[in-house]
């Protein structure tokens, strides 16, 4: 090496070894307390003039890593006066402690005169500056850590005669920790709705092979909105305390007014002007020098009308970025529920750092992928979070990472994992009845499952008596991958026929919805392919009621299928299925009902007598496409998986079916349709949810009828999901065209919460519309109401009308679901 080269190597190396002390930072750790010396958790401390900064854990201590350099260190908890040290950083570690003081000590003396409260002034401002805060900042990016703790504090012994253990429901010890995550985040933002997260390191206590669940825009609520948004805890929003229309909604009282950090800062109480409206209770700060937020203390109670959880707090600390940015640096949520014994707690707590609100995003930076989890964000050592962690751990926390981290290896082990199938493998006779049994060997990712006795055992005119199971052995692969087979069997002790099937399943790439399925065998089919009615409650209906609504063929058959997502938001599904199709008839009347009338023919027409056949046999040869393109659909990828969010634009899906006139094949037809369904928000008055399809047969040479399109009506007393309440099977099935339209609004409580005793009973109302028209159907139209609650069960009642036919209105029960009505069929 020469003279000049090894200088420079020189002059390099020393200049490094002279800037090192201040190129790596130094850590400033310690506690905060109150002036009786208890710690004060969750507390803001960052450095005056940035958004460098941390919050301190449920022991009040905190870690801060600092260069070289002069700091002032702001301590920031509502409730208390805020502190300021001054600490010059070296290359020492730094021990601060500190003390903060009751903000009652601080607070103004507030005299209200005859008339308003100062406080409706100030709300005021800040109403008016409210809509220029939500645009101020066009985009910004941060720096997002989250740590999220579940707790269960109580649990029943036993729930629908099961056992419940702490360990079945995620407890090893008297903390109560069910569950604890973290994860550091890289957040992107543009207005008006733009995001784009990646998270880039991700840790799950007792699993090292999981992901967070945690999320930068799930911490987002923006008290600046009118309608602060929260999925899950209703359908409806909850209005913001600074709301153009807040004060129909809210009172205030100024608690006092201090000064902190060079501003003049209100504490103003929120107080709700009737109890059971969607409102926040607590306290907002608001900066005077801007009217701004300056930090809130707000929580919402089963008073609003909340689902699911009893309490939700949002505790936010907001800083300066600049002389006139302000954002926040702390985030933190508080949850409590309980329901059927089981009482918990969460605490989710989120830190800001390092603002740009000057990003100069490139043109296509943001895409419809809204959050991104690295690949090996798990992969990440006990060193970098030691270094990387804002929030340092408890001792609860600690110990809860060490000890599942320990029990994961012994959980993984086969001699556990075997232990564990050996006591759940037991055969349960009332579980086998009802919902089946599983025999599992998670050691190999594998199972078994066994269909419920109570379907394996049917009846109905056609077939009589039926028994029959199901088995499926399913096979768990690597990267989300799996795949089944499932045969089955049943024979029919009146008309004697055994039928049986072997279906084949495999989704090969679950991030792109890819799956192939080939399905044979021979089984008795409704007309309807949808199968709108189920054999139980055809059952019942048979035996109790002497009406069998299910009208059946068999089905000699082979169906290959395939589907995949072809870019974001498209998905096309195809499938072949030849069959062979048989006329079946009723071979039993059986039925334990002493009423007079006959059970109907199987022709589901109604025109044939009952023992004449409905149709010739036939062959039939199929191929349908089936395309479903969600516009702009937004989602976020999770290793070897893909989470769809949904788009703000209707869903269309375009459908063609061919009926192929070879291989034997009797049925030449093409049939094409399109539909187009989406959700409605309408905020306070709840959401809604529409769909309008439209079918037309371009030709229909050669038809058998379970070719037509077959409505799903209904004729029980039971909801039907997404379809028609009213109308019959098949009395309206086309060969033509129809255009079809169905509406429903959630109403959230809108109306019922304002009558106090029906407001105790936390219902929901539900008003919506069927219409259908066909070529031989002038119009026909369907309007109910209903209640509903905690969207598990509703009641309706309903009245069709269709031209030159007698209406009538009736009840229906069922079962709901957030979107719509899962079916008791």
């Amino acid at each position: 090496m020469n003279q000049g080269k090894t200088t420079i190597i020189l002059l390099l190396l020393i200049s490094f070894l002279l800037s090192a002390g201040s190129a790596f930072a130094t850590q400033i750790t310690g506690k905060l307390t109150d002036t009786l010396h208890k710690p004060i958790a969750y507390a803001s401390v960052y450095v005056k003039g940035t958004t460098k900064g941390t919050t301190t854990n449920d022991a009040g201590n905190y870690t801060l890593d600092l260069l070289a350099g002069q700091y002032v260190i702001v301590f920031r908890m509502m409730g208390y006066q805020s502190h300021s040290e001054i600490v010059n950083v070296g290359t020492t570690k730094i021990v601060l402690n500190a003390t903060l003081h009751d903000e009652s000590m601080q607070l103004g003396e507030v005299t209200i005169k005859a008339g308003e409260d100062p406080a409706y002034n100030m709300i005021r401002h800040a109403i008016k500056m409210r809509k220029h805060y939500k645009e101020q900042v066009k985009a910004y990016s941060c720096d997002v850590y989250i740590k999220g703790i579940q707790r269960m504090e109580k649990h029943p012994k036993k729930l629908l005669g099961q056992d419940i253990s702490d360990d079945m429901v995620g407890i090893i010890d008297s903390t109560n920790i069910r569950y604890l995550s973290e994860s550091v985040s890289k957040f992107n933002f543009e207005q008006p709705d733009k995001i784009k997260e990646e998270m880039i390191s991700s840790k799950v206590s007792g699993n090292n092979q999981a992901f967070s669940y945690n999320s930068a825009s799930d911490m987002l609520f923006d008290f600046y909105e009118s309608v602060i948004q929260i999925d899950g805890l209703s359908d409806r929003g909850f209005i913001s305390p600074i709301a153009p229309d807040a004060m129909l909604y809210y009172r205030y009282h100024l608690e006092g007014t201090y000064q902190e950090n060079g501003s003049t800062v209100d504490k103003i109480q929120v107080i709700v002007r009737r109890k059971n409206d969607p409102v926040f209770r607590g306290y907002i700060y608001l900066e005077e020098s801007g009217w701004r937020i300056y930090a809130t203390n707000l929580y919402l109670t089963k008073d609003a009308q909340i689902d699911f959880v009893d309490t939700l707090v949002i505790n936010q600390n907001f800083v300066p970025v600049t002389n006139d940015v302000w954002m926040p640096i702390t985030n933190k949520f508080l949850f409590h529920f309980g329901a059927m014994g089981f009482q918990g707690s969460g605490v989710y707590v989120g830190v800001n750092s390092n603002y740009n609100i000057e990003p100069g995003f490139k043109k296509h930076f943001f895409t419809a992928e809204d959050m991104k989890i690295d690949t090996d964000a798990n992969k990440k050592d006990t060193l970098y979070w030691h270094e990387t962690r804002p929030v340092p751990l408890t001792t609860d926390e600690i110990n809860d990472y060490r000890k599942r981290d320990s029990i994961m290896a012994i959980r993984k082990s086969k001699k556990y994992l075997d232990s564990v199938d050996k006591k759940e493998n037991k055969l349960k006779p009332f579980q086998f009845f009802v919902g089946g049994y599983n025999y599992n060997d998670r050691y190999k990712k594998q199972s078994i499952y066994v269909g419920s006795l109570l379907q394996s055992v049917q009846y109905n005119t056609v077939e009589g008596l039926r028994i029959g199971e199901e088995v499926s052995f399913s096979k768990q692969l690597e990267h989300k991958r799996s795949w089944s087979i499932t045969p089955s069997a049943y024979y029919g002790f009146s008309d004697h026929r055994l039928n049986g099937a072997l279906s084949y399943y495999n989704n090969y790439r679950p991030e792109k919805f890819s799956y192939f399925s080939v399905d044979a065998g021979r089984s008795a089919v409704q007309f309807n392919e949808i199968h709108p009615y189920s054999f139980l409650f055809n059952e019942i209906y048979s035996l109790f009621e002497k009406q069998n609504f299910m009208k059946l063929y068999q089905s000699d058959f082979v169906d290959v299928k395939h589907s995949m997502e072809l870019v974001n938001g498209v998905i096309f599904t195809t499938s072949l299925k030849y069959e062979s199709r048989t006329s079946m008839i009723n071979t039993t009347d059986f039925s334990f009902s002493k009423m007079s009338r006959d059970f109907t023919s199987n022709d589901p027409q109604g025109i044939l007598p009952d023992g004449v056949m409905s149709f010739n046999p036939n062959k039939a040869l199929l191929f349908d496409a089936n395309f479903k393109i969600n516009f702009a659909q937004h989602y976020y990828t999770r290793p070897y998986e893909k989470i769809i969010e949904g788009s703000k634009y209707p869903t269309l899906t375009l459908y063609y079916k061919k009926g192929i006139e070879a291989a034997g094949s009797n049925v030449n037809y093409d049939y094409v349709q399109a539909s187009v369904d989406g959700k409605i928000n309408l905020k306070m008055v709840g959401n809604s949810n529409w769909t309008v399809t439209a079918g037309k047969f371009l030709n229909n040479k050669d038809m058998y009828f379970m070719d037509y399109y077959h409505f799903q009506g209904n004729q029980t007393i039971f909801t039907n999901s997404g379809g028609f309440e009213l109308l019959p099977y098949y009395k309206y099935s086309s060969n033509g065209q129809f255009v079809q339209a169905n509406f429903e609004h959630h109403f959230g409580g809108f109306i019922l919460n304002k009558f106090p005793l029906l407001r105790k009973l936390k219902l929901g109302e539900i008003a919506g519309v069927n219409y259908l028209t066909t070529n031989t159907l002038n119009q026909y139209a369907e309007f109910y109401v209903g209640v509903e609650k905690l969207h598990a069960f509703r009641v309706i009642l309903v009245s069709g009308f269709s031209p030159g036919e007698k209406s009538y209105a009736t009840f229906r029960f069922g079962i709901s679901s957030q979107g719509g009505v899962v079916s008791l069929r």
